[in-house]
């Protein structure tokens, strides 16, 4: 089971009272205005989603990490993913995600989450972690540079999103040599709660 810490989160294994919190944040259209695969509204789609994400944690090779962002009294904040992307396990070649409740935007989560599950795969033998957004997206375009990824292609009205066919920002980081970062993050004990009644 996977859980490492940074100063203001947990990055843990998801379980199946983390539903409602999940549910609230995938149903949220702000939330996942680019992200609209994930939006969920049906009765069942989280508590599949999340069982499915629970059975990942048994299978080897592990080639996905759908991992809950939680804060110090461990509730859920939104998510971070690792999926392998082609070839074979030990090709190295990763794919990298998130999500996260939109009241906590530009608050610096995302980056510390994203920044602590790329040391973490990278730790594990990764070679390159790659990831994906629209050009728009300015948010998470500064949260991949600020993780060290480098943005290595612009691709033109390459996604249909909103009713319009919109430019798509890849990016890439390559594993250090030496890895400059330890496997796990640092631990800070006492974390804080969030103080928004939202969850």
């Amino acid at each position: 089971m996977i859980r490492l810490e940074t100063p203001r989160l947990r990055l843990r294994e998801h379980r199946a009272e983390d539903a409602p919190a999940l549910g609230a944040i995938l149903s949220d259209p702000a939330a996942t205005y680019y992200i609209p695969s994930m939006h969920m509204s049906e009765d069942g789609e989280v508590a599949r989603y999340l069982a499915a994400s629970m059975a990942d944690a048994d299978a080897r090779p592990r080639l996905r990490y759908n991992l809950a962002i939680a804060d110090g009294c461990d509730r859920l904040l939104g998510e971070i993913g690792l999926h392998h992307i082609d070839g074979a396990p030990e090709s190295g070649h990763w794919g990298l995600g998130y999500f996260i409740r939109p009241d906590l935007w530009n608050l610096g989560y995302a980056t510390e989450a994203a920044r602590a599950a790329v040391d973490f795969i990278f730790a594990r033998g990764a070679f390159r972690v790659s990831a994906s957004c629209l050009a728009e997206n300015l948010g998470s375009r500064r949260v991949l540079e600020k993780c060290g990824f480098t943005q290595e292609a612009l691709l033109l009205r390459h996604t249909w999103h909103d009713g319009a066919w919109k430019d798509c920002a890849v990016y890439r980081a390559f594993r250090p040599e030496p890895i400059e970062r330890p496997l796990e993050a640092t631990i800070v004990k006492g974390k804080p709660c969030l103080n928004s009644g939202k969850t």
